[in-house]
């Protein structure tokens, strides 16, 4: 966990439509801002998507796109190999995310994935970190444009527990679409910051299998759930073919972040 003293390093690079960004995870945690922050992990299917999908990179320009695979890590390295390139993904960082929030009194709230699954996901994070204030709710699987009684039942359970975090596991562009529409609404109940986390609660559960160590290491972990899953996941790894595509036309510009967790 980054120990930090109010400032952060860091900094966003461009590649291919999308600024990612590479920075401590004190800075992704801790906005003191009254507006939402958006945080979206990126894997190789979110990095095409953002590409091809008009009114999902709109929405990408206004969040903070941490580095999520090794595969888009290493691109980035390439593009960009005097600077330390940093990769978070919910599926590690769910664990310094649930510590903060513990070490912090902050309460986290995690939505989506299966009943099962989120339950197992919360209970897990309570062992793992005692005293930690988590909540899980799984409302029934629905097509975008979302129903607006399913939405409210949703936003009541998120007014009901009060939290500071929310993790969203709709699954790429359900998860961001419902986040951005809706930030208003959770800003207003006090959710500083939301996340999409896409299947991290299924690993989190231990209900589908993680990559071993060395697998994610090599930059195959894609490879893997191929394998685990091949139906659902043909026409996505398919998808991600066409990342090193997008990210070769890059304009190559970096900035620093640099300032207070709050912005």
């Amino acid at each position: 966990m980054y120990q930090g003293n109010g400032k952060v390093d860091g900094h966003s690079l461009r590649c291919g439509r999308m600024d990612l960004y590479s920075v401590p995870l004190e800075y992704l945690f801790a906005a003191k801002t009254r507006e939402l922050r958006i945080v979206v992990p990126t894997n190789a299917e979110v990095f095409v998507l953002a590409n091809e999908d008009e009114r999902f990179a709109e929405i990408l320009t206004e969040t903070v796109n941490t580095i999520d695979g090794r595969v888009l890590q290493g691109i980035c390295k390439l593009l960009y190999p005097k600077h330390k390139i940093v990769r978070q993904n919910g599926s590690n960082f769910i664990f310094d995310l649930a510590e903060y929030c513990r070490n912090h009194s902050e309460r986290l709230f995690l939505l989506g994935a299966s009943e099962k699954a989120n339950a197992l996901a919360a209970q897990r994070l309570r062992d793992k970190f005692p005293g930690l204030e988590v909540f899980g709710f799984s409302p029934p699987l629905q097509n975008y444009p979302f129903p607006n009684d399913w939405n409210e039942s949703i936003l009541k359970q998120i007014e009901g527990f009060g939290p500071h975090h929310v993790g969203v596991s709709f699954g790429p562009k359900k998860q961001e679409f419902w986040i951005y529409e809706n930030s208003s609404r959770l800003a207003a109940l006090g959710v500083r910051c939301a996340y999409g986390l896409g299947g991290t609660m299924d690993f989190l559960s231990g209900l589908k299998p993680r990559a071993p160590k060395w697998i994610e290491f090599i930059g195959t972990e894609w490879l893997f759930r191929l394998a685990c899953e091949p139906r659902a996941r043909f026409r996505r790894t398919l998808t991600m073919f066409r990342m090193p595509f997008y990210a070769a036309r890059t304009a190559r510009e970096i900035r620093p972040v640099i300032g207070n967790s709050g912005e």
